[in-house]
C-alpha cells in the first residue's frame, strides 16, 4: 500500500484488528512498553558510538558528557523512543524488503482516548494531538512567564540569580514560539483542511504521525535544560552567537530542541503542500479554496523555504561548541555576525509562518459570523502570497544596530515598510467584510475582532521599529518588547482562540460554554493591554530589555504589569476548565452550529473516520453569504448531504 490515502469509497472499513500480543511479545509489539527499553538502548548506542571515537582517536577526556549527551541523549535516544512507539515500523519493514501487511486501518481514527496516545494516521486524531500538546507547553510557558514577573515586580533580585532569569525567559521564549504558536496552527489545519478541500486524509499519514511525535520531544528537551548542571540555556530565544556558544552547556539542549521542532515543521508543511495541490475535491480550484487553506499554502512554502536556515545556524553553534570549529568564534576568524544574518534569514520570516494561519482564520470566522463574502477575496489571496516573497527581504531589519554594513539599513528599511501594503489589505478588507453585515458577537468573533485590533497595534509600532533613526533609539527596549507580544500574543494567541473555540465544535461533537468563553476572552483582553501597553512606554523611556533588575524609575510601571500578567495568566485557566468540562459535559454540537459554507461543516460532528461517506463536489465560492441558491459544495451528484445526527451511543468516545 502506498503511503498517500485515497478515497474511502476503495477504501475498506476499519477492520478488525490482529488480537494484541501476550507475555513476552508485549515488549516487542510497538507502543509504551517497547518504548522505554528502545531509547534506552539507543541510547547506549550513541554513548558507545562516542566514547569509541574518541578512544580511538586519542581524545581527552574519552568520556565527554556534553558529547554523549548531544549525540546519545538528544539525537540517538529520541529516534529510539520514536522506534519503540512504532512510528517507523512500516518504513523499516519496506526498506528491508518484509512482505507487505494488509492494511487494516486499525492505526487510524479514534476510538477511545487511547488512541490519542499512539501513533495515529487519522489526521483529524493527530489535530487534536497537536493542540492538546501545545497547549500544555503554552501552560508551561506561561508559568514560567509568572515566575520571572514575580521577580521583576520590583528592583533588585528577589528569587532568581541572573543566570536562573535568563534560563527562565529563555525557555519561556522558546516554548512559546516553537511549541505553541507554530505547531497550534499546524494542529488546527491538520484536523480542518483536508475537511475543506474534500480529502480523507493528508497526503502521506505516516509522515503525519511522525511529524507530531517529534514535537514532545523538542519540548521536553527544553524544558530539559533546566535539569542540566549550569542551568538551562541563556541565549535568549535567539540563541545569539558566541553568547551561545560560551554560555551553559544548556544551550545544546536548545540547539537539538530547535531541530527537532523544525523537522516537525518541515514535515508537515511538505504534507500540507502535497494535500492542497494534489487531493482537492472535483470542482475545487484554487480559486475556490477557502482563505485558511491559501494561508497554510503560503505558510508552508515558508516553512519549506526557510526552517533549513535556522537548522543550519543551530548546526554550527553546536559543532562550534561539542566540535570546537569557529564558524562564530572571532578569535580564531570566525564571522559572529554571520549567526544574525543566517538566524534572522529564517526567523522573520517565521513571523510571518507565526502569522499568516492566523490571517486565514480571522478570515473564516469574520466572513461566517459578519454572514457576508469576504471583499477583495483573490486580492486576499495574492496578499498573502506578497507577503510570502517580501518576506525574505526584511531581515535585516532586526540587525540595525548590529555593526553590519551601513549601506543595507535603507534598502531592509524600504522592503519593511512595503511589506505593510498587503498587510493593510487584509485589515481594510475584514473591516469591509463586517462593513453592514450582520456581526453574531458570539466568542469566536470576539476573538478574531480583537485580533484585528491587537494586531493593528502591533503592525504600527512595527513600521515605527522599521525606520532606521527610531530602530535605532528603541532597539533592545521594552518597546521591543511590547510590539512582539502584540504581533505574536495579540495577533497569534487570538486567532488560535479564535480557531479553537470555532472549531471546537466539529473537534468533539459537543458546544463550549458560551459564558465562560466571552469571560476568557474579555479577561484576556483587558489584562493583555493592560500588561503590554505601558511597556511602549517605559521602553521609550530607557527600560532595557533582558535584565534582571532595572533602575528604581521604573519600578512602578514594573508592579503594574506583573500584577496585570498575573491577571492575564488566570484567564487562560477559564479556558482550561471550559474545555475540559465542555468536552466531557457539553451539550451536543449540531452539525452546522454557525452555518458556514465550508465542506468541513456538512458532515457530521465529530467527523466519520474517513471523513465522507460521499464524495464532494465542489460548484461555487466558499463565502457566499447572502447569494439566493449559491452553494460551496454538494453530495452524491448534487443532492443536500443529509447527517443524522448522532446519539450519545453512537458518538467516538474522547
Amino acid at each position: 500500500m502506498t503511503e498517500t490515502a485515497v478515497h474511502p469509497s476503495i477504501q475498506p472499513a476499519h477492520g478488525t484488528p490482529k488480537p494484541p500480543p501476550t507475555g513476552w511479545r508485549r515488549l516487542l509489539a510497538p507502543g509504551w512498553l517497547r518504548a522505554p527499553w528502545m531509547t534506552a538502548l539507543f541510547f547506549a548506542i550513541g554513548t558507545g558510538i562516542v566514547v569509541g571515537i574518541r578512544s580511538l582517536a586519542g581524545y581527552d577526556p574519552v568520556w565527554d558528557w556534553v558529547v554523549i549527551v548531544t549525540v546519545a541523549g538528544l539525537t540517538a535516544a529520541p529516534i529510539g523512543f520514536l522506534a519503540g512507539l512504532g512510528a517507523f515500523d512500516y518504513w523499516t519493514k519496506y526498506a528491508l524488503g518484509a512482505p507487505t501487511e494488509p492494511e487494516d486501518h486499525s492505526s487510524h481514527g479514534a476510538y477511545s482516548w487511547r488512541d490519542y496516545f499512539r501513533v495515529n494516521t487519522d489526521h483529524k486524531v493527530i489535530g487534536i494531538q497537536y493542540v492538546v500538546t501545545t497547549v500544555f507547553f503554552f501552560l508551561a510557558g506561561g508559568l514560567l512567564a509568572m515566575i520571572f514577573r514575580a521577580e521583576l515586580a520590583k528592583p533588585g533580585m528577589q528569587f532568581l540569580d541572573s543566570q536562573t532569569y535568563n534560563g527562565t525567559i529563555s525557555v519561556h521564549a522558546s516554548l512559546m514560539i516553537f511549541l505553541f504558536v507554530i505547531p497550534a496552527f499546524a494542529g488546527l489545519a491538520n484536523y480542518v483542511l483536508p475537511l475543506m478541500i474534500g480529502a480523507p486524509d493528508m497526503a502521506f499519514p505516516r509522515l503525519n504521525a511522525l511529524s507530531y511525535w517529534l514535537l514532545p520531544i523538542a519540548g521536553f528537551m527544553m524544558l530539559g535544560s533546566f535539569f542540566w548542571p549550569g542551568g538551562a540555556f541563556g541565549a535568549g530565544w535567539t540563541g545569539y552567537a558566541p553568547l551561545s556558544v560560551v554560555g551553559t552547556d544548556g544551550n545544546v539542549f536548545f540547539n537539538m530542541g530547535v531541530q527537532w521542532a523544525g523537522a516537525s515543521s518541515i514535515m508537515t508543511a511538505l504534507n500540507f503542500l502535497v494535500t492542497i495541490i494534489t487531493m482537492r475535491a472535483p470542482g475545487m480550484t484554487f480559486w475556490r479554496m477557502p482563505l485558511l487553506v491559501w494561508a497554510n499554502f503560503s505558510t508552508s512554502l515558508l516553512v519549506v523555504l526557510a526552517t533549513p536556515f535556522i537548522a543550519g545556524s543551530q548546526f554550527f553553534v553546536l559543532f562550534d561548541r561539542v566540535m570546537h570549529t569557529n564558524f562564530f568564534n572571532f578569535d580564531e576568524g570566525g564571522y559572529v555576525l554571520g549567526y544574525q544574518h543566517i538566524f534572522w534569514f529564517y526567523s522573520h520570516p517565521a513571523v510571518y509562518i507565526m502569522m499568516l494561519p492566523g490571517f486565514g482564520i480571522a478570515s473564516e470566522v469574520i466572513s461566517v459570523m459578519s454572514r457576508k463574502p469576504i471583499f477583495g477575496y483573490r486580492l486576499m489571496a495574492l496578499s498573502l502570497i506578497a507577503i510570502l516573497i517580501l518576506g525574505f527581504s526584511v531581515w535585516a531589519h532586526h540587525m540595525f544596530v548590529s555593526g553590519m554594513a551601513p549601506w543595507l539599513r535603507v534598502p531592509m528599511m524600504i522592503t519593511t515598510l512595503l511589506i505593510a501594503v498587503p498587510t493593510g489589505i487584509k485589515v481594510f478588507s475584514w473591516l469591509a467584510t463586517t462593513w453592514e453585515g450582520r456581526i453574531h458577537l458570539n466568542t469566536p468573533m470576539l476573538w478574531a475582532l480583537g485580533f484585528v485590533s491587537m494586531f493593528v497595534i502591533g503592525g504600527l509600532s512595527g513600521i515605527f521599529l522599521g525606520a532606521v533613526p527610531i530602530d535605532i533609539h528603541a532597539s533592545d527596549t521594552y518597546f521591543i518588547v511590547a510590539h512582539i507580544h502584540y504581533v505574536l500574543l495579540g495577533g497569534s494567541l487570538f486567532t488560535i482562540f479564535a480557531g479553537f473555540y470555532y472549531w471546537f465544535p466539529k473537534m468533539t461533537g459537543r458546544m463550549y460554554n458560551e459564558r465562560l468563553g466571552k469571560i476568557h476572552f474579555w479577561g484576556t483582553f483587558l489584562a493583555f493591554n493592560a500588561t503590554f501597553f505601558p511597556m511602549h512606554i517605559i521602553g521609550l523611556q530607557g527600560m532595557p530589555r533582558r535584565v534582571s533588575d532595572y533602575d528604581p524609575q521604573f519600578g512602578n510601571w514594573n508592579l503594574v504589569i506583573s500584577i496585570s500578567s498575573f491577571v492575564l495568566g488566570a484567564s487562560f485557566l477559564i479556558f482550561i476548565y471550559n474545555m475540559i468540562v465542555s468536552w466531557r459535559r457539553g451539550p451536543l454540537a449540531p452539525d452546522n452550529p454557525w452555518r458556514a459554507n465550508t465542506i468541513e461543516w456538512q458532515v457530521s460532528s465529530p467527523p466519520p473516520v474517513f471523513n465522507f461517506d460521499q464524495i464532494p463536489q465542489v460548484v461555487g465560492g466558499p463565502y457566499e453569504y447572502g447569494v439566493p441558491g449559491a452553494r460551496h459544495a454538494v453530495f452524491n451528484g448534487g443532492e443536500e448531504h443529509a447527517v443524522k445526527p448522532a446519539t450519545e451511543s453512537e458518538r467516538p468516545e474522547h
